[in-house]
């Protein structure tokens, strides 16, 4: 199966800033939240990823609306293997 884009590879320039905004620590517009989760909405959708711990990954998302959950989401995900950023 092939895993889902890479934040790194896309070339919208939208996704990059979200990413670097939640990976430098610093305070996220709600746009920046919104893109992110919806990266992380396709990345988790993947098929390549498979368990009962990703169902409740995917089931998850839409709740990802702080940067907190964000992180408390990617915490899980990289617990399961799956490390998006």
């Amino acid at each position: 199966m092939t895993p889902p884009g890479y934040w790194m590879h896309e070339t919208s320039g939208v996704v990059r800033p979200a990413v670097e905004a939640y990976l430098g620590g610093g305070p996220m517009t709600t746009k920046q939240i919104v893109t992110l989760r919806a990266y992380l909405r396709q990345w988790i959708m993947a098929p390549a990823w498979r368990g009962p711990e990703i169902e409740e990954l995917r089931a998850d998302i839409d709740g990802l609306t702080s940067r907190a959950a964000i992180s408390r989401w990617i915490d899980r995900a990289v617990t399961e293997g799956i490390d998006p950023l």
